[in-house]
């Protein structure tokens, strides 16, 4: 009478046989490897579906879609507004409350644009775990950036507004600060659809962020290459010129990425 072996246990068969076990290959009783799976880890949830960043981007959309019908008069001036500096006004200069709700709604869409990236860079600094990334608020994270948006861009306009009213004339002031929404506005409609690939891609973070980087510096240099046409009149002038670009370009850009990654460390 033969004895029942137990089917999961190992047959030993002589150490001479050509299909002898290996002594070193661990067998495990109870268990079969192929149905022994990996260990789950938390899905890291896609920002574009998160309800309040849709909803931020919706309320947005809404509002260019309102203003549509006066962008047409509104691109009239705005290759004018980026490039050229004269010398006296224009009767047709005034500007219309149309043209000032498509510039309102641009200007949001910037500050929006930019809240979303500052979150992606805040996670891409910070959050390298992905526990880090899911004790982030989605949606709480970027809207305080983008407030901090909005507050960098009122600072910077009514910096641009005190300077140009010291140091040029107000017409030539009012050329300047036009030069600086003309260039929010276009970085606006340059960051629209990298950011909108960002929220429902994240893989693609690193080369998203450096991409917008190279247009913000784009549309500050043609910013900057205006303001240098108004301010310059002789070699001195390059030393006032110097302390604008180090006071109201590079410092304040530091002290919002600084006070990103105090929010990232709340």
């Amino acid at each position: 009478m033969t004895h029942a072996t137990n089917p999961l246990r190992p047959v030993s068969t002589p150490m001479d046989a050509p299909w002898a076990v290996d002594e070193h290959v661990e067998h495990t009783l109870g268990k079969v490897g192929y149905l022994t799976g990996v260990e789950p880890l938390p899905r890291t949830p896609l920002p574009g579906y998160d309800t309040g960043v849709i909803t931020l981007l919706i309320l947005v959309f809404v509002v260019l879609a309102i203003n549509m019908r006066h962008y047409s008069t509104f691109l009239k001036t705005f290759t004018k507004n980026l490039w050229q500096v004269r010398s006296r006004s224009n009767v047709f200069d005034d500007h219309t409350v149309s043209e000032t709700r498509v510039l309102a709604s641009l200007v949001l869409l910037v500050c929006v644009c930019e809240g979303v990236l500052l979150y992606f860079l805040m996670v891409a600094t910070q959050a390298s775990t992905v526990a880090t990334a899911h004790s982030m608020p989605v949606f709480q994270t970027i809207g305080l950036l983008s407030l901090l948006a909005v507050a960098y861009y009122l600072f910077q306009l009514l910096s641009y507004r005190l300077v140009g009213y010291v140091f040029t004339s107000r017409f030539k002031a009012v050329q300047w600060v036009e030069g600086f929404n003309a260039s929010q506005s276009l970085l606006g409609l340059a960051l629209l659809l990298p950011v909108v690939i960002l929220l429902f891609n994240p893989a693609y973070t690193v080369e998203l962020i450096w991409g917008c980087g190279v247009l913000y510096v784009i549309a500050r240099l043609i910013f900057i290459c205006k303001g240098f046409r108004i301010f310059y009149h002789n070699l001195f002038s390059l030393v006032y010129f110097f302390l604008y670009f180090c006071t109201l370009e590079i410092v304040p850009l530091i002290i919002v990425y600084k006070g990103t990654l105090v929010l990232a460390n709340l």
